[in-house]
């Protein structure tokens, strides 16, 4: 097993790794960053994963989020009739703010790692796999569903003074959504993968 070299995206210092696919955490040895970290199974967990935060999606999108008793009305609340009452009082950045963080680029990411992990899972290495790639990296820092919990989170504190509020079947699902994506993105090791492509360019070139 040949050398490999990772530069470092902190101080881009060289590293040399004789042994990239040993399961563990590989630091920058001038600035301690976190080069990347390697699981024995990441192919199979992201599929698993994957496929969960689909059905778990689904279900957050479709299903009441809450429920808001007060004064004898009641009132629902999801994720889509938010969006449509902060647009309807004309608050349209922080409208498209949620609506691009907690449905666009989640679902976008979601069906991107299916996109990668399911080919990879059955045998092969789909030709979209760089594209794929260098979306989810660009991506990443628009995923902010655990700043969405926090919000609804304290919302409901606040709320609760004023009437009585009735979690929904979507909100449990929320929950367990969220802690799903901070599951594949512990899994989840960028580097294997840029390493899966490259090696079957190299295959294609030689052939």
């Amino acid at each position: 097993m040949g050398e490999h070299i990772v530069c470092c995206h902190e101080c881009d210092e060289l590293v040399h790794i004789s042994n990239p696919y040993r399961e563990g955490r590989f630091k920058c040895p001038n600035c301690g960053h976190l080069l990347f970290r390697h699981k024995e199974g990441m192919v199979e967990k992201m599929f698993a994963y994957a496929l969960a935060a689909l059905v778990l999606f689904v279900v957050t999108n479709y299903f009441p989020f809450l429920s808001f008793h007060v004064a004898g009305n009641t009132s629902h609340a999801n994720f889509f009739t938010s969006i449509v009452y902060l647009f309807e009082e004309h608050e349209w950045l922080l409208g498209v703010a949620i609506m691009m963080t907690t449905l666009v680029v989640p679902l976008i990411r979601i069906i991107l790692y299916l996109a990668l992990f399911g080919p990879l899972y059955f045998g092969y290495i789909p030709s979209y796999s760089v594209l794929a790639l260098k979306i989810l990296s660009h991506s990443l820092p628009w995923g902010m569903l655990d700043v969405f919990l926090v919000g609804v989170l304290v919302s409901m504190v606040k709320l609760v003074k004023m009437g009585t509020i009735v979690p929904g079947e979507s909100l449990w699902a929320f929950l367990a959504l969220v802690f799903t994506i901070a599951a594949m993105q512990a899994v989840f090791n960028p580097h294997a993968l840029w390493e899966l492509v490259d090696r079957k360019r190299q295959e294609k070139v030689m052939v």
